[in-house]
């Protein structure tokens, strides 16, 4: 069995990514490790260079920024490093993803099983949404709790919408269309049929410092609503939601991530409270999820065969 890991990321340096702690947490699992590079202006090729891995394969992009609706170009960007991937099963991290060194014995046994059953087309994981700090998860419904990250390659799988999963190509016999550069709704399109990992991904996307996480955030939105959404999200500044229902995080994190959470040194002291004003609908729903375990009304974007 050859596992092939993948990655894209752009200007990591700029907006505090990861991205290096990422590719080195599941260097470890992979045969060969593909990392689709944006044109950047931070050094962030040379950052992901510097690595110094024979399993690496960078591949250079022009991010094509006509593409700009709903993220559909992180999808893109996503798609052009899985169509490199050689191997008979792929494991994907975002920029700002990890998986901890102590899951991966239980994650390379269920890529063995990954493998070796043909009605088992993918793998989901269980998120830790790190918020305003390494020491503080995100608990409220917002944060999603499972996602695909590893499949069986050479099956049609695609990213799908704004690349936060995937999704197989599936159009109806006799349909002549050509597959469109992203899948969005209405594609003829199917979700995976998975089973556990075994694994977490640890998820750092609103962990920086307020300032940088600022930059970050108007650039998302840019991505997503265009150049005056930026401007406006610029405008309005950024300060960590002391609302935010998060929980302490008494675990460890990942290896490669561990020099920056020693470093980190910006306050976030959130206030505990059960019901907020202007939310009280999902915070009933919250509650309700923390008595039963229940989620209701749970988005899933694959279809749970295990």
């Amino acid at each position: 069995m050859k596992v092939s890991g993948f990655t894209f990321v752009r200007n990591a340096v700029k907006f505090g990514f990861p991205v290096e702690a990422a590719i080195r947490s599941i260097l470890p699992l992979v045969d060969e490790m593909v990392v689709n590079v944006g044109v950047s202006e931070d050094g962030t090729r040379q950052m992901i260079e510097a690595i110094g891995d024979p399993r690496l394969l960078i591949l250079d992009s022009v991010w094509d920024e006509t593409l700009l609706e709903r993220g559909r170009l992180f999808a893109e960007q996503t798609d052009i490093a899985l169509a490199r991937c050689t191997g008979d099963v792929c494991l994907y991290v975002q920029a700002d993803e990890l998986v901890h060194e102590d899951d991966h014995a239980a994650l390379r046994r269920s890529l063995r099983q990954l493998h070796e059953e043909e009605d088992l087309e993918g793998l989901i994981f269980d998120w830790l949404h790190f918020y305003g700090s390494y020491h503080t998860v995100g608990i409220s419904r917002s944060w999603y709790r499972r996602e695909v990250r590893a499949f069986r390659n050479r099956i049609g799988v695609r990213s799908w919408k704004d690349a936060q999963g995937f999704r197989i190509w599936d159009p109806p016999p006799g349909r002549q269309a050509s597959i469109p550069r992203t899948l969005k709704d209405g594609d003829p399109a199917r979700k995976l049929r998975v089973g556990p990992s075994g694994a977490r991904i640890f998820h750092y996307g609103w962990v920086r410092p307020p300032e940088l996480q600022r930059v970050k955030l108007a650039e998302q939105v840019r991505f997503h609503y265009g150049e005056p959404a930026r401007a406006e999200r610029l405008r309005r500044g950024f300060a960590y939601d002391l609302s935010e229902k998060v929980r302490l995080f008494t675990g460890t994190h990942p290896a490669p991530i561990r020099e920056a959470v020693a470093r980190a040194d910006w306050p976030f002291e959130p206030k505990r409270r059960w019901v907020r004003r202007g939310h009280v609908r999902v915070d009933l729903l919250d509650l309700f999820e923390a008595a039963t375990g229940v989620r209701i009304g749970e988005y899933r974007n694959y279809e749970l065969v295990r």
